[in-house]
C-alpha cells in the first residue's frame, strides 16, 4: 500500500474535522467541505510525486476552504520545502491559533505540535534586509518596493523579512527616475541596502499631508425662548388690540348716526356700553403689547452679552455732548432700563 494510499485511509479524521456541524464551522458550506477534502487529497498526489509547487497551491486552497490543523500543517512544510521561511513559520503560527474542537482527533493534536516546532526551526532560516534610501529631497516620501510588495516609509530603516534568495529593490520620489537594485540573502542572513534616488521633476509636488481634522461647527445659538414668548405675546395683544378697535370704531360710528348732537336715549345705552367696553379692551390689549415687546426686545440684548453673564451697558451722548450709560434689567418684578450721567 503506498504512502497516498495510507494517507486516503486516514482521511476520515479529516472529514471528521471539516463535516463536524457545530456552531464554529457553521459558516462553511458542504461545497466547501467536499472541495478542501479534494484538494487535500490532490496535495498530497502531487507531493509525493515531488511537485512540490503544484502541491502548495492546492494545499493553500484546502486550507482556505477547510483552516484546520490537518490542512495547515501539510501547506507549513510545502513552503519550508520550497525554502520560504517566511511563509512557513506564520502558517504555521496559524495552526496554534486554530480553536480545537471537542471532536479534535489524535491527528489534529498531533499536527499542532508539529507546526509549533517548524514554526521555532523556521525562524532561524528568516533573513532580513534593513533598506537606507539617500537623496530624498525635502517634504518628500519615496516609493519603495522589494520584490514587489511596497515598503510603507515608516518601515524603510527597519529589517524586512525576507526568504533566503535574490531580492529586487526599486525606489523613486514622486514621478522620477526609479532606482533599481538587486542582492542575495542566505538563510538567517540581515543585509544593509543604501540606495540612491534622483530628485522629481521640475513642477512635480508631493503628496499633500492627511489635512487636519475639520474644526467642529460651531454649537447652535441658544433658543431664547423667553425672548420667544415676549414677542408671540405681543404679536398676538396687537392683533387683539386692533380687532376690538376696529369694533368699538364701529360701533362709535353706529350711535353717532343715531344719537342727536351726541346724547344718546335709554335705547342706546347697551350699545354705548358695548362700544366703551370693546374700546377699554383694546385700549389693554396694546398696552400688553408694548410692555411684551419692550420685554422681548431687552431678552434679546441681554442674551447677547458677554459670557460672564452681565448685560452690556450701552453709551451714548446727549445734546451737551456728556456721555450716558444705559444698562438693560431684568427681575422678577419687570424688565427696564437704568441710566447713568
Amino acid at each position: 500500500m503506498t504512502s497516498s494510499s495510507r494517507r486516503r485511509l486516514t482521511l476520515p479524521t479529516l472529514l471528521l474535522v471539516l463535516g463536524v456541524s457545530g456552531a464554529a464551522h457553521a459558516q462553511r458550506t458542504a461545497q466547501d467541505i467536499a472541495s478542501a477534502r479534494q484538494l487535500y487529497n490532490d496535495g498530497i498526489e502531487l507531493r509525493d510525486k515531488g511537485d512540490m509547487k503544484g502541491a502548495l497551491e492546492k494545499f493553500k486552497a484546502a486550507h482556505a476552504l477547510g483552516n484546520t490543523p490537518l490542512t495547515g500543517i501539510e501547506l507549513c512544510r510545502a513552503h519550508a520545502a520550497l525554502g520560504q521561511p517566511v511563509e512557513a513559520r506564520e502558517v504555521c503560527l496559524g495552526v496554534g491559533r486554530i480553536a480545537p474542537l471537542p471532536e479534535e482527533s489524535q491527528r489534529s493534536k498531533d499536527a499542532r505540535s508539529d507546526a509549533a516546532r517548524l514554526a521555532e526551526a523556521e525562524r532561524s532560516k528568516i533573513g532580513a534586509i534593513r533598506i537606507k534610501i539617500t537623496g530624498v529631497p525635502a517634504g518628500w516620501e519615496p516609493t519603495v518596493v522589494v520584490d514587489g510588495a511596497t515598503v510603507p516609509a515608516a518601515a524603510l530603516n527597519e529589517p524586512r523579512a525576507v526568504n533566503p534568495g535574490v531580492h529586487s529593490v526599486t525606489a523613486r520620489v514622486g514621478n522620477g527616475p526609479e532606482t533599481r537594485a538587486t542582492l542575495e540573502t542566505l538563510a538567517g542572513e540581515t543585509k544593509d541596502l543604501e540606495l540612491g534616488v534622483q530628485p522629481p521633476p521640475e513642477g512635480d509636488r508631493p503628496e499633500p499631508a492627511t489635512p487636519p481634522p475639520a474644526a467642529p461647527p460651531p454649537p447652535p445659538a441658544k433658543k431664547n425662548t423667553f425672548a420667544t414668548v415676549s414677542f408671540a405675546i405681543a404679536g398676538v395683544s396687537a392683533a387683539v388690540g386692533t380687532i376690538t378697535g376696529l369694533a368699538a370704531m364701529s360701533s362709535e360710528g353706529d350711535l353717532d348716526k343715531e344719537c342727536r348732537n351726541k346724547v344718546c336715549g335709554r335705547e342706546q345705552w347697551d350699545a354705548l356700553s358695548s362700544a366703551k367696553t370693546l374700546g377699554n379692551v383694546s385700549t389693554v390689549f396694546f398696552v400688553v403689547a408694548g410692555v411684551a415687546g419692550v420685554t422681548g426686545l431687552v431678552s434679546t440684548i441681554a442674551s447677547g452679552s458677554s459670557k460672564s453673564g452681565g448685560l452690556p451697558p450701552r453709551t451714548a451722548k446727549d445734546a451737551s455732548g456728556s456721555r450716558i450709560k444705559v444698562t438693560p434689567v431684568i427681575g422678577f418684578g419687570g424688565a427696564g432700563l437704568n441710566g447713568s450721567f
